[in-house]
């Protein structure tokens, strides 16, 4: 399952250096939400997930010209938990190697900018 990840700039340093992250929530195509969102196929559900997740990491920002950090992830069956609206608890930590890419945010931005996982602790000093 495709879950959106906001997170901090220095929580995502931690994530890369150590390959492990406990996050307590993820933005995901919980029950609820695809309930509340029938007329929308799989890829605009996705979308919508990705904007709420990058409107919530705008909160997350290192400073107010940064730009907030979402990460999309491949959750496994075994890690969701709880879910409530468009979050899903996890019952696990995360590992670097669910990680499918990165997605930043800006203020008054509609789209989310898309880098690579390689790209990522390439373009991290960018980010502040």
């Amino acid at each position: 399952m495709r879950a959106y990840l906001p997170i901090l700039h220095s929580d995502l340093l931690d994530f890369l250096k150590s390959g492990s992250f406990d996050a307590s929530t993820v933005f995901a195509p919980t029950e609820i939400f695809v309930s509340e969102n029938l007329e929308c196929d799989d890829e605009e559900l996705e979308y919508l997930l990705s904007r709420n997740a990058g409107e919530a990491a705008l909160e997350l920002r290192a400073s107010p010209t940064s730009p907030g950090i979402v990460l999309a992830l491949e959750l496994d069956g075994s890690q969701g938990g709880e879910s409530h609206g468009t979050s899903l608890n996890l019952k696990s930590p995360l590992k670097w190697n669910q990680v499918q890419c990165a997605l930043i945010s800006y203020a008054n931005e509609d789209e989310l900018l898309w880098f690579a996982t390689q790209e990522i602790s390439q373009e991290l000093q960018n980010w502040f």
